[in-house]
């Protein structure tokens, strides 16, 4: 179910400037970090906080690991350096061209990218940034977007490395995801200009668009109580990828997962928010969407601690157990009978404990 809207035409577009990526990108005595805080002068003290803080992946961190945060930090870097891969562009470009069902070969080639589901949603106006934000040398930009659609997409985070969280191990694991959707957008978005169409790819610190209300209008989840997207087999355990474009796509449309009901009970990410940043009341009205809200300088502080990106929330919510038979039954009858979801949080606190406690795990 998508997030209810007060007003649909009263919400604003969102400035990426403002996201809490873009604000600790600012660097003091640049231009950017001058013009920025004169206009959010509100904000400089609190940033300049964070930024004082040991930078994520760095040696000085709680959970510094001397051999996979540094491993992370290269799969970040190496994200830029990404491009198409050849053989399979051309291989599907050959095959969209001859297919009778254009959408379902287009969804067949983000699952054969690696994708582990896919949807088409059309793109809101409200979800694209007004100004470039995430680097200085685009810093301040107006976003110019007129695709009217996205091909939204999903990779899967491992299940044994995320129940590490807010160890090395999660981070680690959300830079190869990071890495993966992004390989996958570009040679996905190199198919469909090759039909002729023009395609953009949103990927890791290279967004135009706001990537979390596009999934779920792609009917691949809701937003849950810790504000990210829970999707069906797999919870809270992905990571978003997408392509905008004018191909002419039948669009998908949202779903009732039960999230939204079962988050309102539950409470298990907040309680176990290591920096509570999440919200233990009713959903309020967020920029005219009403969702439960996040305390962001709250939990990235707590990243720049732990030097990871934490992952507790992701990992202990009850939709993120393993993608197999039992856990699917489960997530299909907790979409299916709402007076039972008490009882299902009963028993996900039974077997697997209200607290959440770091495994010991690892990465694939």
């Amino acid at each position: 179910m998508a997030d209810p809207i007060d007003n649909p035409d009263a919400v604003p577009r969102f400035d990426e400037r403002d996201t809490m990526f873009a604000r600790m990108a600012r660097r003091s005595g640049t231009p950017a970090y001058e013009d920025y805080y004169r206009l959010r002068p509100d904000l400089q003290r609190s940033d300049d906080r964070l930024r004082s803080l040991t930078p994520l992946l760095q040696p000085g961190a709680r959970h510094y690991d001397p051999t996979l945060s540094p491993e992370a930090d290269r799969l970040f870097a190496a994200i830029d350096d990404l491009g198409p891969e050849p053989e399979k562009v051309s291989a599907w470009t050959v095959r969209l061209r001859e297919s009778d069902d254009l959408d379902r070969e287009v969804r067949r080639l983000l699952l054969d990218l690696g994708a582990v589901a896919v949807g088409v949603a059309p793109v809101d106006p409200a979800w694209v940034y007004t100004h470039k934000g995430r680097h200085d040398d685009v810093y301040g930009r107006e976003v110019s977007l007129d695709h009217p659609r996205a091909v939204v997409f999903l990779v899967e985070m491992d299940h044994a490395a995320m129940r590490s969280s807010p160890r090395a191990p999660t981070i680690l694991e959300s830079a190869r995801q990071y890495h993966r959707a992004a390989q996958i957008a570009f040679t996905a978005a190199a198919v469909l200009r090759g039909l002729g169409a023009q395609a953009k790819p949103h990927y890791d610190a290279h967004y135009d668009v706001i990537l979390p209300p596009l999934a779920v209008a792609a009917g691949l989840g809701e937003l849950g109580r810790n504000n990210i997207l829970v999707a069906d087999r797999f919870g809270s355990r992905v990571r978003i990828g997408a392509i905008t474009t004018d191909l002419d796509l039948r669009e998908d449309a949202p779903v009732d997962l039960g999230v939204r009901r079962f988050c309102g009970i539950c409470l298990k990410c907040a309680e176990n928010c290591p920096s509570q940043a999440l919200s233990l009341e009713e959903p309020v009205p967020v920029r005219g969407v009403v969702k439960w809200p996040t305390d962001d300088v709250r939990c990235y502080g707590y990243w720049r601690v732990v030097g990871t990106d934490c992952g507790v929330c992701m990992a202990c919510c009850p939709f993120s157990h393993r993608d197999n038979a039992f856990h699917n039954m489960v997530r299909w009858a907790v979409r299916r009978i709402p007076s039972a979801h008490r009882m299902f949080k009963f028993l996900d606190d039974l077997f697997y404990g209200r607290r959440w406690t770091a495994k010991n795990g690892g990465s694939r």
